[in-house]
This record gives C-alpha cells, structure tokens and sequence, in this order.
C-alpha cells in the first residue's frame, strides 16, 4: 500500500511542479513584456525630446523621418511630434496594464503557494 502512495504522492508533486513551472513562464513573460515596452518608452521620450528643443521658428520647413510599418515616412517635425505624444500615451498604458497583470500574477503565485503548502527549494 505504500507504494500507491508514493505514486501518487509522486503524481501530486509532479502536477504541482508542473504549474509552479506554468506561474514562472507567464511571470518571465510578463517582465519581458514590462522591459521592452520601457525600453520603447524611454527611445521615444528622448526622441521627443529631441524634437521639442528645437526652436518653433527653426521647425518650419525642416524634414524629419519616421519608421512606420517598417517603411521610412518623410514628415514634419511637429507632425512626428504629435505622432510621438500619442505613442508615449500609448506605451504608458500598455506598460501599465502589463504591470498590473505582472502584479497580479505574482499575488496568485504567492497564494498558490501558500495554499498548498509549497517549499521552492533553489538548486
């Protein structure tokens, strides 16, 4: 009769593994996520920035280009600032609901580990 008992003690463990595992992945994904999107909002702040420290006056007629969809797009340069502003926006959200997700799945994470009583030994 132990050896059932193993089993299925063995069977648990795996199953337990396996979704701690599953927790990990979405968590490593999340902060990939959460890091590119930073990344992306920080080279279109200091782009827009860039743009912004040039003179309204010295503005007019100047042409500036922008990657969009892969094609490099001739506009102005108050034109890819008001492009700029949206993205950031964009971004800022996108970010922002990635790291609340991240948060969230951590808490869960911590629940799950409570609840079933789960030691994470470091190898």
């Amino acid at each position: 009769m132990s050896s059932t008992s193993t089993a299925a003690d063995e069977k648990k463990s795996q199953i337990l593994q396996q979704e701690y595992n599953r927790y990990q992945e979405l968590i490593q994904e999340l902060e990939t996520q959460s890091s590119t999107l930073a990344s992306q909002l920080q080279e279109h702040i200091i782009v827009d920035r860039s743009l912004t420290a040039i003179a309204p006056e010295k503005r007019q007629g100047r042409k500036c280009f922008k990657m969009i969809g892969g094609v490099l797009v001739e506009k102005s340069i108050d034109e890819v600032i008001k492009i700029l502003a949206d993205e950031v926006k964009e971004l800022t959200k996108q970010k922002e609901t990635v790291d609340e997700e991240l948060k969230n799945n951590r808490t869960t994470l911590e629940k799950w580990i409570s609840l079933n009583k789960i030691k994470v030994v470091k190898g």
